[in-house]
């Protein structure tokens, strides 16, 4: 059973010349695969949104797979998680396993509690007179991806941070866009060796060696692929411990030649 108390704070620090200057030293903190059920309870989700809201992050991203299987859970789930707050807002995706136990209760259920759906939309997020896009894509095996609305009015330059619950959808980027991309599914193995190898039955990705957990660059972009919270079948997590990851957005001002 995953105890909030054992759970991994991941600092990142993201320096990038398209953030504006106003968002220097923004932060994010990033959740994924929850998992509430028998192994996760809901005193547990008090205690991770306790934890999370604790870290006083501008902006809260939710990665997906809020519950394992039971339908009578994701109602519960978001009575809690409605707690979350952030002076940027709270924004998240839905996993393979909210769509498969019931997508429409859980698009519902998020909504009510004021998290902001990232499928296949995108939101710009202002301050001091500038603004950086956040949006996200449906799951790669259980919904559509459209990445149009996140990239709609949008500029090259524009900093943009993607949520996709899946992580080889980012092979399908436009890498010269996307700055930011957060992920979790993978669990990171959830039985891992050494964190870098795990069995195909936890990994469920066709790319899952590159994308099994951690940092990945490719071109322009960033990849984060969180470990997650919560587990599936057996409670027993190895070499891949359960994560929040808190991102530090900071401006880069040196010139560029040219």
């Amino acid at each position: 059973m995953t105890r909030v108390e054992n759970i991994t704070l991941r600092k990142y620090r993201l320096v990038s010349h398209d953030l504006p200057a106003a968002f220097d030293g923004t932060t994010i903190a990033f959740l994924s695969d929850i998992h509430h059920s028998r192994s996760f309870p809901l005193k547990r989700v008090k205690e991770l949104v306790a934890l999370t809201n604790s870290l006083r992050a501008d902006v809260i991203l939710l990665g997906g797979d809020y519950v394992s299987h039971s339908q009578a859970h994701i109602p519960n789930f978001f009575r809690e998680a409605a707690a979350l707050t952030a002076p940027l807002g709270v924004y998240g995706v839905l996993g393979n396993h909210d769509r498969k136990t019931n997508a429409a209760l859980s698009q519902e259920c998020m909504a009510q509690a004021g998290i902001c759906s990232l499928d296949n939309k995108g939101y710009w997020l202002e301050k001091d007179g500038a603004r950086i896009r956040v949006g996200g894509v449906g799951d790669l095996t259980t919904a559509e991806q459209d990445l149009s609305p996140m990239l709609a009015e949008t500029r090259p330059d524009d900093f943009m941070v993607l949520v996709s619950h899946h992580p080889d959808y980012a092979e399908q980027l436009p890498f010269n866009l996307i700055d930011l991309m957060l992920c979790g599914h993978t669990h990171g193995g959830q039985v891992s060796v050494l964190g870098k190898w795990a069995p195909s039955y936890f990994g469920h990705t066709h790319y899952k060696l590159k994308y099994l957990t951690g940092v990945v660059k490719d071109a322009d972009t960033t990849i984060i692929i969180s470990n997650g919270i919560g587990t599936v079948g057996p409670p027993v997590r190895i070499c891949a411990a359960p994560q929040i990851w808190l991102i530090t957005l900071c401006a880069d001002q040196r010139p560029v030649d040219g």
